[in-house]
């Protein structure tokens, strides 16, 4: 699944050590859009093109710690271009990079009202509100989309 880490690219680097367990907080940090300040204070702005690049590559990772953590960060950091990579993690092995996926997509809240969302995006969610093995994520797919035809 992971491919070639681009030596040209730092963060590269950097998205690939987020598999190491006490480097995680510093990483993500380094990997926001504004390092050191509060992620609050950070929500909805978009980070750099090398670290975009980084994080969309780490969508792709072997390792699942490593694609939930890059979903985490591009929850927080909006970027449409990272969009059909997140959507092919609706279809993760792992519940938790799953349920994450759709919180990315459908989320203005961590996004400073900027949702990812569109009606083919809730077309796919709808699917895993109807068969998902997970029940955390067919209950959670159910709500979004719940909440959506409201």
């Amino acid at each position: 699944m992971s491919k070639v880490i681009d030596t040209s690219n730092p963060f590269f680097e950097l998205v690939d050590r987020l598999k190491i367990k006490k480097e995680r907080y510093i990483l993500g940090d380094l990997l926001s859009a504004k390092p050191g300040t509060r992620p609050s204070e950070q929500r909805g702005k978009k980070v750099s093109e090398h670290k975009l690049e980084a994080l969309i590559w780490g969508l792709s990772h072997d390792n699942p710690v490593v694609r939930w953590q890059c979903l985490q960060l591009l929850d927080a950091h909006p970027d449409h271009r990272a969009v059909p990579y997140i959507l092919n993690l609706l279809n993760d092995p792992v519940p938790r990079v799953r349920w994450h996926a759709i919180h990315a997509l459908e989320c203005d809240a961590c996004k400073a009202g900027k949702s990812l969302l569109t009606s083919t995006l809730l077309l796919k969610i709808r699917l895993l509100a109807k068969q998902d093995e997970s029940k955390r994520v067919l209950s959670y797919a159910q709500r979004v989309v719940s909440q959506l035809s409201d």
